[in-house]
């Protein structure tokens, strides 16, 4: 990293991978600073302080769950199955985003703003959740619960960092979905997630211009 300049998303990316490997006690200047084998003068191009790179770091969080959500209700608004577009972002999302995702939340215990941060985007899940229950008949506390079970089910993935290939969680898709939902588990579920073991087709390169 020393060769070149760095850039914003490069300290970001940096604090991130110390957030997961050590906790937010141990995202700081000096530290990232030595990891990177650069002078803090790099930092202060980017960033006014220590705090402003710790905001973004939560932003950064809280941008990728956002994201996630638009992109499971606009996919429903299109006419797709709700349950497997839900299936597809958490089975088909960052493998590193699990353990990101347990230092917010180790991090949360130790600030109210972080853990207001946290509460707010769990909420915004829940909400998701029960809405698309309620859409399907289940209504009221029964709704709220079984929002809050789907929910707490895959944070429970991510807290025991459970081991498990694709295929192996594609394969038990069907059961989670039934069993945390009490609706029958669309036919198409498991063939749908299929598609995301898939390679993707490389971009063909561009011709250089004469």
């Amino acid at each position: 990293m020393a060769n070149g300049r760095l850039t914003r998303g490069d300290w970001i990316a940096v604090a991130r991978k110390a957030l997961i490997a050590s906790g937010v006690d141990d995202v700081k200047v000096d530290v990232l600073a030595r990891r990177m084998k650069v002078t803090r003068g790099s930092f202060y191009w980017h960033f006014k302080h220590r705090q402003e790179l710790l905001d973004a770091l939560l932003e950064d969080w809280k941008d990728n769950n956002r994201r996630e959500i638009a992109a499971i209700e606009q996919r429903a608004a299109e006419g797709a199955t709700g349950l497997i577009e839900l299936f597809k972002v958490w089975l088909g999302e960052d493998p590193n985003f699990p353990a990101f995702d347990i230092a917010i939340r180790v991090w949360a215990r130790k600030s109210r703003d972080v853990t207001k941060v946290v509460h707010d985007i769990d909420d915004a899940w829940i909400g998701l959740f029960q809405l698309f229950l309620e859409h399907n008949g289940i209504k009221g506390t029964e709704a709220f619960v079984r929002a809050r079970v789907m929910y707490f089910h895959q944070i429970g993935y991510y807290a025991l960092a459970i081991r498990e290939t694709l295929e192996e969680r594609i394969k038990l898709a069907p059961y989670y979905c039934t069993a945390v939902t009490g609706l029958p588990a669309p036919a198409d579920l498991e063939d749908a997630l299929r598609t995301l073991d898939k390679p993707k087709p490389r971009a063909k390169a561009k011709p250089k211009a004469a």
